[in-house]
């Protein structure tokens, strides 16, 4: 916890007063530690990893052993949601999540039928219990889930492609199978996220990635309308909710009216222009790029400087990456950049 016994995260999210501004990293717990590698291969790679909630609980901790972040987030994977359908989910070395049997119809669903239920994720619901043992008040944990579209979009394509081919001509061809899976996969989320929510997670979030991929209105059709329905259908009890999207630039008009807490945004838009889009509507995470942790302390600085700039003065801003870490960053930049950020940002807060 921060000096004054509250999760200074917690009280960024609700613009009460801070002393600095607060930082956690998408995929902090990733391949650029050491520690996490040495973890994943005695788990027996990335699948296995996250079904073994002992050490699921261990590499979500290493972050925080090494840093000073001020969260924590659960260790799992957005298409974990699959097991609820019964489909076989690899994660192949440089290649990514693969589907053997992706979904391309409506009769592919009839063949699924009735979905698992949430129990069948067990694995998930015993790593968080230890997490909140573990971590015993020290920074919240961050549960999550992907958006149905962005889940959608793997289903389909079967893998980690970047044409989307499959999905977008299902978007035009077939829009009742679309839908009928989106809608399939917004109800297991509710009850997966809930779930969540009932284990003790403190913040939830969930990440729609491929938002990019749709034009305006087909983010409000096939994302948003989802998102709405997730958030209106969970019972929260005042646990905020995180949503995060790449390539927002041309779509804040559909996210004025989004009932959510804090909006992510990656590193193509600035910060600056998002507050005047909103208005002060939603606290705001990110959005460094992650290659400027790739060069030197002076680029560094001048990036986390020109970021509390843009956001200015005052609470509602949680330092984050615009994307999640990659395997080739130093861990000694991600010290750096929060000592960096430790060291600054006080005055922007300055009462």
């Amino acid at each position: 916890m921060d000096d004054n016994n509250t999760y200074i995260l917690l009280d960024a999210i609700n613009k009460k007063p801070i002393q600095r501004t607060p930082i956690w990293i998408m995929r902090q717990a990733g391949r650029y530690l050491p520690e996490y590698r040495a973890t994943k291969e005695e788990a027996g790679g990335f699948i296995k990893l996250i079904r073994n909630p002992e050490l699921a609980c261990e590499v979500t901790l290493q972050p925080l052993r090494r840093f000073q972040l001020d969260a924590s987030i659960l260790f799992s994977d957005i298409l974990i949601i699959s097991d609820l359908l019964r489909m076989e989910l690899q994660f192949i070395e440089k290649k990514g999540p693969v589907f053997d049997a992706p979904l391309s119809s409506q009769k592919d669903l009839d063949l699924i039928g009735k979905p698992d239920g949430v129990e069948k994720l067990s694995y998930v619901f015993e790593t968080i219990d230890l997490i909140k043992k573990e971590l015993n008040g020290k920074v919240p944990l961050i549960g999550f889930i992907g958006s149905p579209w962005t889940v959608a979009t793997y289903l389909i394509e079967g893998n980690s492609t970047k044409k989307f081919k499959k999905v977008l001509k299902i978007l035009k061809e077939d829009e009742p199978f679309l839908v009928r899976l989106l809608e399939l996969i917004t109800e297991l989320s509710i009850n997966y996220l809930q779930k969540q929510v009932s284990h003790g997670v403190d913040i939830t979030m969930i990440f729609d990635t491929w938002g990019s991929l749709l034009n305006e209105d087909e983010f409000e059709k096939f994302s948003l309308k989802y998102i709405r329905k997730i958030k209106e259908t969970l019972t929260l009890n005042n646990i905020p909710l995180i949503y995060y999207s790449r390539g927002l630039a041309n779509k804040f008009k559909y996210l004025e009216n989004l009932n959510i807490d804090v909006l992510g945004v990656d590193s193509t838009v600035d910060i600056k222009f998002v507050k005047e889009k909103l208005g002060n509507k939603f606290s705001i995470q990110g959005n460094l790029d992650v290659d400027i942790l790739r060069k030197d302390e002076k680029i560094l600085s001048q990036e986390v400087k020109r970021i509390l700039d843009e956001f200015g003065p005052g609470s509602g801003h949680i330092f984050n990456l615009g994307t999640g870490i990659t395997p080739d960053i130093e861990p000694e930049k991600v010290k750096l950049l929060i000592d960096i950020l430790r060291d600054i940002s006080p005055k922007y807060h300055i009462e």
